[in-house]
C-alpha cells in the first residue's frame, strides 16, 4: 500500500487531537479534583456515585431526626426529673403534715404551697422544645394541660421518629399517662395531678385521714415518673447507638465516593507533565514532518 502525504498528515492530527484530548482531561482533573465530572467520564463510576450520594442524603435525614429525637428526649428527662422533685416536695409536706401536732393553720399553708407545686407540675407538663409542646402527644401546637385545672388536651399517641432505614423511636412521653394516669384520669395509672388537688383539700380542711391516705398515691406517683424516665434513658441509649452507626456508615460511604469520584492529585501532577511534555514534542515532531517535500523523501 503506498503511504501518500494526505495519509501521514491525517495520522499526525489524529494523534495531535488525541493528546490534546488527553492533556485537557488531565487538567481539569487537576483543576477540578475530580475524575469523575460527567456521566460521560466513566459511566459505570457516576452511577455509583449517584447512589451513594444518595444514601449519604438519606443518612443526614436521619441524623436531623436524631437531632431532633434528643432533643425531645432530653428535654423529657429533664422536665421529669423536676416533677420528681415536685411530687418528692409533695410526699415530704404529706409525711410532715400527717402528724398531729400540726395544727389547722399549719395544714393550710401548706395547702397553699401544695398549690403551687401543682402549678409547676402543670407548667413542667407544657414544656417546649423548637416551639413543640413535648408531652402533648399528636397535639403538640398548644399546651396539653390546663393552666387552671390540670386537665389533659392532648393525645396519648406515641411519636415516632425515624432513625434508620425502617428504624423507628418514640421520642416522647405522653402527658395524660405521665401526669393523669391514663383516660380518662386514674384508668392506667397514678393521677398525679388528681392526688395533688385530693391533698391540697385534705390539707385545707384539716382532714388527717385524707392526708394520711394520700401518702401511698404519692409514692406511686413517684415510682410512675421513675419509671418513665427509666424508659426515656433507655430510649435515648437506642438513639445513641443509631447515631454512632450512621456516623460509622457515613465516614465509609465518603470514602468510597472519594476513591471514585476524587482524583490522586500528585499522580495527575505527574501525568499532566509527561501529557504536556509528550504534547510539546508530537507539535515539534509533526511541524518539522509537515515541512518535508518530495525531493527531502528522495533523498
Amino acid at each position: 500500500m503506498r503511504i501518500t502525504e494526505g495519509m501521514i498528515n491525517n495520522t499526525i492530527l489524529n494523534n495531535l487531537q488525541v493528546g490534546q484530548a488527553r492533556l485537557e482531561k488531565l487538567q481539569q482533573q487537576a483543576s477540578s479534583g475530580l475524575k469523575v465530572s460527567t456521566p460521560g467520564d466513566d459511566p459505570v463510576s457516576a452511577q455509583q456515585v449517584l447512589q451513594l450520594k444518595g444514601l449519604l442524603q438519606n443518612n443526614e435525614q436521619y441524623s436531623r431526626n436524631i437531632t431532633t429525637g434528643n432533643s425531645w428526649l432530653e428535654q423529657s428527662d429533664s422536665a421529669m426529673s423536676d416533677m420528681g422533685n415536685v411530687v418528692t416536695r409533695a410526699r415530704e409536706l404529706a409525711v410532715q403534715m400527717a402528724n398531729g401536732t400540726y395544727s389547722a393553720q399549719d395544714r393550710a399553708t401548706a395547702a397553699s404551697e401544695l398549690k403551687q407545686l401543682k402549678n409547676e407540675l402543670v407548667q413542667l407538663g407544657n414544656s417546649q422544645v423548637a416551639g413543640k409542646y413535648i408531652f402533648g402527644g399528636f397535639v403538640s401546637d398548644k399546651p396539653p394541660f390546663d393552666t387552671t385545672s390540670g386537665a389533659y388536651n392532648g393525645t396519648n399517641d406515641a411519636v415516632n421518629m425515624e432513625v434508620d432505614q425502617g428504624a423507628y423511636v418514640t421520642i416522647n412521653v405522653p402527658g395524660g399517662s405521665l401526669l393523669r394516669g391514663g383516660t380518662p384520669p386514674g384508668s392506667s395509672g397514678t393521677d398525679i395531678i388528681g392526688e395533688l388537688d385530693k391533698l391540697t383539700t385534705a390539707l385545707s380542711t384539716n382532714d388527717l385521714a385524707g392526708i394520711q391516705g394520700a401518702l401511698p398515691a404519692l409514692q406511686n406517683a413517684q415510682n410512675q415518673i421513675l419509671a418513665a424516665r427509666g424508659d426515656v434513658g433507655a430510649r435515648m441509649n437506642r438513639v445513641q447507638t443509631a447515631s454512632d452507626k450512621l456516623d460509622s456508615m457515613k465516614l465509609s460511604l465518603q470514602k468510597v465516593v472519594s476513591s471514585k469520584q476524587e482524583i490522586d492529585i500528585l499522580q495527575v501532577i505527574s501525568e499532566l507533565t509527561s501529557q504536556q511534555t509528550a504534547f510539546q514534542a508530537a507539535l515539534a515532531s509533526s511541524a518539522k514532518t509537515s515541512q518535508m517535500s518530495l525531493l527531502d523523501y528522495l533523498k
